[in-house]
């Protein structure tokens, strides 16, 4: 019997690579809407952060480092860029995309869900869009997002930055049945647990849906 969390890495990595495929470097690869949506969500998290010294980054679920170079267009202070993915399509890709800049840049493909690090290595991680799957009857989804938080916490020295898609559902867009809304109350009881130095976000507008972001500082 396979297990669950191989399944929905299998899945994952399947849905990425066949979009890949289909539309090459691409926003929408990446299950985003537009370049201007992806802008304006990793906005609301670099905006909430002081970057008064260079930073470590890690990028988990970095697809094609998109996120580093909004970092660099918006000239913050960088030692070092990691980006993890789970798929090797889209870490190749980035490869191919950031060789030879002059910024110190490593991808890897990592699966977060099973990765735990044996000591914190980067100041700040920043996870986009990695817990928006409805997961269904294959894994509970908030026991998912709970352990890849968990997980994720591990590796950071100073500051974990998570996004969600919000259960306080914006009137003007329709629910779908593919994503999985969080409540914002669980998320930050949950994070409560691992740190009482948290922040919740959840007074940007909706990207077209409404999201909101925890900040976990250590």
């Amino acid at each position: 019997m396979i297990n669950p969390l191989d399944q929905i890495s299998e899945s994952m990595i399947a849905r990425y690579s066949g979009r890949y495929a289909e539309l090459g470097y691409d926003v929408k690869t990446l299950g985003w809407g537009s370049s201007e949506q992806q802008y304006y969500r990793f906005k609301q998290a670099i905006d909430h952060i002081s970057f008064n010294n260079p930073k470590s980054i890690l990028d988990i679920g970095c697809g094609f480092g998109d996120f580093l170079a909004l970092l660099i267009a918006e000239n913050k202070p960088l030692k070092e860029y990691y980006g993890w993915d789970i798929n090797p399509d889209l870490i190749e890709e980035s490869r191919k995309i950031w060789e030879g800049k002059s910024i110190k840049s490593t991808f890897e493909v990592i699966n977060v869900s099973k990765h735990i690090s044996s000591k914190p290595t980067t100041d700040i991680a920043f996870m986009f869009g990695v817990l928006n799957l409805n997961l269904k009857e294959e894994f509970d989804n908030y026991d998912y997002s709970k352990m890849l938080i968990s997980n994720a916490f591990t590796a950071v020295k100073e500051l974990l930055v998570v996004d969600f898609l919000s259960n306080h559902l914006d009137p003007n867009y329709p629910k779908e049945d593919f994503v999985f809304y969080h409540d914002p109350a669980v998320m930050l009881n949950y994070a409560l647990t691992l740190t009482s130095d948290v922040e919740i976000k959840h007074n940007y507008s909706p990207i077209p849906q409404k999201e909101f972001m925890m900040f976990l500082y250590k």
